[in-house]
């Protein structure tokens, strides 16, 4: 442990929260600590440093918040130097609690962002050497911190109802759509497209597998654009198979030919997914993976109907 000095048993009442902790929300798993704290005491003391009369946490904040739920006079902590900067202190939150806590996607995005503003924008490689990551985990953090308001993304990151993954795919799916549609981005704004999409996203209607894949906006008008854009419930899947050459209510063989058409379509999207990050994506991802293999499903039934219909003939 860096720095330590003392332990003590510290008035309650002396112990504050971290300003700098990027963890929002103590009172995760709360009546589980509590209960721990009534059944086995405290294992592990927080960690704290000095500041004048009080006591600011480094480590131990969820410890603390179910100790004063469980209207505690004293708690023991260790007490260790005091960080010289803002940025010693951001690191060793990080550090003390990272491998001990289990941060959330917003905490751990909100913690890297604010890392790397306090390294002076370093590059991502440097980023990633000090805080001991992968260059990808730290670039994809500050590169969504950086692109959206954080006030548009935090509630839901926090929630997860949004992933990093996500953000991040929408990020370049708009990168796409204003390069190549300019006229859309220009008359609509980029930031009422965003936050169409975002709020799309929210209500399930847009997808990891529907960004990947750029196709609608290369392949719609400018007219099936804006109507997806204005219609609050329409999924982008449905908008794409809506093109010609994607879904038509075709007569004869050409109908045989769409259904396939689409088949290899969502077939093509799904081999084109990453693995997700972690235990949240996979769950999101999962239920992704099930309506699209749902839809396959659907699809191959329609085309064994045609044969059986046209075997008849």
């Amino acid at each position: 442990m860096r720095g330590f000095l003392d332990f003590i048993m510290a008035d309650i009442k002396h112990v504050i929260p971290n300003p700098l902790n990027p963890r929002t929300n103590n009172a995760i798993k709360t009546d589980e600590i509590q209960r721990v704290l009534k059944e086995k005491g405290w294992e592990v003391p927080i960690t704290c440093y000095q500041k004048g009369d009080q006591y600011v946490i480094l480590s131990g904040h969820r410890r603390w918040y179910a100790a004063k739920k469980l209207s505690y006079k004293k708690i023991p902590i260790y007490l260790v130097e005091a960080p010289k900067t803002k940025e010693e202190e951001q690191e060793r939150l990080g550090s003390v609690q990272g491998g001990k806590s289990d941060w959330s996607v917003y905490e751990w995005a909100k913690h890297t962002y604010d890392m790397w503003i306090y390294w002076e924008k370093c590059s991502f490689r440097k980023l990633a050497r000090k805080m001991n990551k992968s260059c990808s985990f730290v670039s994809l953090r500050v590169k969504i911190f950086s692109y959206y308001p954080h006030s548009e993304i935090e509630e839901n990151l926090k929630n997860d109802r949004y992933s990093i993954s996500i953000l991040s795919y929408l990020i370049k799916w708009l990168d796409t759509l204003s390069r190549t549609k300019p006229e859309i981005v220009e008359h609509y704004t980029l930031e009422l497209i965003r936050t169409t999409m975002l709020a799309k996203i929210e209500k399930n209607l847009v997808g990891i597998l529907d960004l990947k894949n750029d196709s609608f906006i290369h392949n719609a008008s400018n007219g099936q654009i804006k109507n997806f854009l204005l219609d609050p419930n329409k999924k982008l899947l449905e908008a794409l198979l809506e093109i010609d050459g994607y879904k038509k209510r075709y007569n004869g063989k050409t109908k045989m030919k769409a259904y396939v058409n689409e088949i290899n379509y969502v077939n093509d999207i799904i081999k084109g997914l990453d693995p997700p990050g972690n235990v949240e994506e996979r769950k999101r991802m999962q239920s992704i993976l099930n309506d699209y293999n749902s839809r396959i499903l659907k699809l191959k039934a329609h085309v064994q109907a045609y044969i059986n219909d046209n075997s008849s003939i």
